[in-house]
This record gives structure tokens, sequence and C-alpha cells, in this order.
């Protein structure tokens, strides 16, 4: 089964209608029924012109019933800061999460779209959608390759060299199992063999892929729906498998996962996002011991309240220029509530640890939120997916605060 490649960058958001695609006349003529609200978002350099570009997958909610989309906003060229018209991209069924990640050695980001429902075959009921770039054309996507799941449904996945060939491998988060499932690319490149199942201590909830023990190889961790982080260690000495697992607490239905270096002590740490079970909930931080401790083990875990309810998403980056990770935690919020996006800024006198959350309203309930400096300017500004693509930029002068939300056609 084929998808529709790119559709005509001419559009027009019709209120109370959704977004219609406007082409030349003909079969170039595409109206997508609404609403089409934002479930996910990414920011990556998706042409190679060393600008930022923005990514959102829109849930499928109208006619046909489940098809959704992936719209893709490139930065200007020649107005930095700016955006070209949106190019919408065959997304899927449903589809939820989005990376952006070089799907090849040295090459452009490609996407891999989580879609609960995809056709590949009719009876399969998830897959990950990995878009490969276009060679021929920077920017664009070729046809996606379907990794099925065998009826689960997928949460997340993560990108990476996890089996020392040279090509990026693709792990999935998905119900249905307490594993996940681990895609190697296949020598040629562009195609993936038969997945390989890594036990974790429950359902995966969220997975992220980083040498969390300093030895030059990828290792993986995955929040899991028993309210744990499971860790995987590549084995050093036999590159592609993995150690016995080690799951660390991880505060209450633990929903998205993130790896900096929270401390700056040069070793990878871990921060959960905790959607959690009653009005207000946070995210769980999870600190690797220092040294003379083996490197990839952690402390207890500390959590965070974040201020407002069901935290969604959660990403780490300076935000005020003292050289430390920050925290945004997309939140979105009981029902009736518009839900916010919590910023927590690093406390400089005690590494590592976070002050009370300033939060910024949502409108319809954020989702997801990244942190990337879209115009420029050397201030990170929080990209938000909140029923539409918005983006808050930071304030010049006033380190890590934010001005009004300012919303991308889609």
């Amino acid at each position: 089964m084929a998808f529709p490649s790119l559709f005509p960058k001419r559009s027009l958001l019709v209120p109370g209608l959704g977004l219609l695609l406007l082409g030349c006349g003909g079969e170039d003529r595409v109206t997508v029924a609404g609403p089409y609200p934002v479930t996910s978002v990414a920011v990556a350099d998706l042409d190679g012109d060393g600008r930022l570009d923005l990514v959102a997958t829109l849930h499928g909610e109208g006619a046909p019933a489940t098809q959704g989309w992936v719209t893709v906003r490139r930065q200007d060229p020649s107005a930095p800061g700016t955006y070209l018209e949106p190019e919408l991209w065959a997304g899927g069924a449903n589809p939820g999460r989005v990376v952006a990640a070089p799907l090849t050695a040295g090459g452009l980001p490609g996407l891999v779209i989580l879609s609960v429902q995809t056709g590949y075959p009719a009876s399969d009921t998830g897959a990950a959608l990995v878009r490969f770039p276009d060679p021929a054309a920077p920017g664009g996507f070729l046809a996606p390759v379907a990794l099925p799941l065998g009826g689960r449904t997928p949460r997340d996945a993560a990108v990476g060299d996890l089996t020392g060939d040279g090509r990026p491998d693709v792990v999935v988060a998905a119900d249905g199992a307490a594993t996940l499932l681990l895609f190697p690319q296949d020598a040629a490149g562009g195609t993936f063999g038969a997945p390989l199942a890594l036990a974790v201590a429950g359902t995966p909830t969220a997975v992220a892929v980083a040498d969390l023990d300093g030895d030059g190889l990828l290792d993986i961790a995955a929040a899991t729906a028993n309210d744990t982080v499971s860790i995987l260690l590549q084995d050093a000495a036999h590159p592609g498998s993995f150690l016995p697992r080690v799951d660390l607490p991880a505060g209450s239905h633990p929903v998205a996962l993130k790896v900096a270096d929270l401390d700056k002590d040069g070793r990878p740490d871990l921060v959960v996002a905790d959607e959690g079970t009653s009005a207000a909930q946070g995210v769980t931080v999870l600190l690797q011991a220092k040294a003379p401790a083996a490197a990839g083990t952690f402390l207890p875990p500390v959590g965070y309240a974040v201020g407002d309810a069901f935290a969604a998403s959660v990403d780490a980056a300076d935000l005020d220029g003292d050289g430390y990770p920050d925290l945004a935690v997309a939140c979105a919020g009981v029902p009736g509530n518009p839900g916010s996006v919590a910023v927590l800024i690093q406390d400089q006198a005690h590494p590592g640890t976070f002050k009370a959350p300033v939060n910024y309203p949502g409108l319809q309930g954020p989702g997801s939120v990244a942190l990337a400096d879209v115009d420029g300017d050397g201030l990170r500004d929080l990209v938000i997916g909140d029923g539409y693509l918005y983006v808050r930029k930071q304030i010049a002068g006033q380190p890590g605060t934010f001005g009004l939300p300012l919303r991308y056609r889609q």
C-alpha cells in the first residue's frame, strides 16, 4: 500500500472546519476534514541548512475516520526565524509521537511516526512508520517503511546504532507485552530485520537511547507502566547484546523519558514525566552516582511537583544560560482545565536539583513539548503541541522566561 507523498504547500486554516489544502486543481486538490489536533512535536534541521525546522503529528479525527498526518514547517533560509508554508505527509492512522533523528550514518534526520492503526496488514492495530530522508530532495522523505508490531499499540520510539554496524536502529515501546521491540537496520540500509524482544519490568511507555555507562556503546532506558525504569546496558564484551537489566523506581504512571547530564558530572541522568493518578503530578529525577561508583548506576529517585495535572512530555536543556539543563514539562490538565507547560529552572547552588515550577497556561491541554532555539537568537524556546502547534519564544534579557504563545499554521 503506497502512501501519498508531499501535498501542495498552499494551505488555509478554516475555523471549525480544520485544514484545507489548496492545490492547482485536478488531482492536486486535497481536502482534509477536521479537526486535526497536534499530538506530538519535534525539532530538527531536516534539510541541512543549519536552521531548525518544526515537525508535528496531526491526529486524524475526521473523514477518513483514522487518517492522520505529519506537518513540517521548514525555516525560511531568506528570513531566519520565520517558516515556509506547511508541508503535509501522510502519517498513518491516528499518529501519536513523532521522533526526528538521523536514520543513515552521517545523514539528514528522518522520522519515526507511531501510528495506532496502519493497514500493514489490515489486521495490524499498530506500527511504527519510518520515513527515511530523501537524498534527492533535502527536507523531504521517502515512502514509509512499516515496522509491524504484531497488534501492539506503539507509545514511544528511539533511534541509535544498537547493533554496532554503523547503521541506526529503531527501538519501540508498545503496549501488549513487557518487552521493547528492537528493529535492526539491514546491511543495505533502508529496511529493517525482524524485531528483537528485550524484556523490561512492565509494559513499556517510553524509551530513550544513550551511552549511560561511558563505554562508547549505546544503552537503553525504558519507563514502564508498573512505575519503574528499566536500564539495559550493552555488554561491552558482546556488542549488540545487553547485560541483565536493572529496574529503578520512577514515580506514578511514567509516560515520558529524557536523558541529560543534569548535574554536569559527565554521567547522563534520567528525568521521567509521571502522569500520576491524582490532580497534581510531577517529574522524577534519577541522577547517576558519582565516581568511584560504577558508571551506569543511579541514586534513589527524587520527585518534583510541576504545579498541574497529567504530565505528558518532558524535555531538558539549558534555558537560563548557566550551563545546567533545566526542565520543561507539558501538562495536559484535568478536564475543563487548559493545562500548562511547567518550567523548572535548576538550582545553581545544588546541581541536579530544581526550583519550584513556573507554569505557562495552555490552551487545549499541552501534550508535547520540545526545547530549541527556533529563531536563531541563541536562546532556547518552547515548542508546544497543544491542539495546534505553538511556540513560546524566550524573552531576551529575562533568562528562562517566555512570551505569549505564537500559533503556527499546520
